[in-house]
């Protein structure tokens, strides 16, 4: 693996031990606690954050793909992350609103 395919691999496996060891316990502990009104937005936000990236890395990484079939699998991901990005981006937007 070259270092640049290194960087992002571990990259991304930085972030997903991040999440599942640090947000993810935190988002169980307090499940029956509501969040407060005034940051139900800011979730949405970071979590539209993190799709966005995410099918920024799977689109560009689209090109760098040897095989045939591969290019496809990148696009067709980094389309489908960067549609649930927007409906975050939506729903952040229409918590904001609310809250005015």
């Amino acid at each position: 693996m070259d270092s640049g395919m290194r960087a992002m691999v571990d990259a991304v496996e930085e972030a997903r031990r991040q999440l599942r060891e640090n947000a993810l316990p935190k988002s169980k502990e307090g499940w029956r606690d509501r969040v407060p009104a005034a940051e139900e937005g800011v979730m949405l936000g970071v979590l539209a954050d993190l799709v966005e990236v995410t099918a920024e890395l799977a689109t560009a990484l689209s090109d760098r793909m040897a095989t045939i079939e591969s290019p496809q699998f990148y696009k067709g991901a980094g389309t489908r992350l960067g549609d649930q990005a927007r409906y975050l981006r939506e729903a952040e937007q229409k918590v904001a609103k609310r809250l005015g």
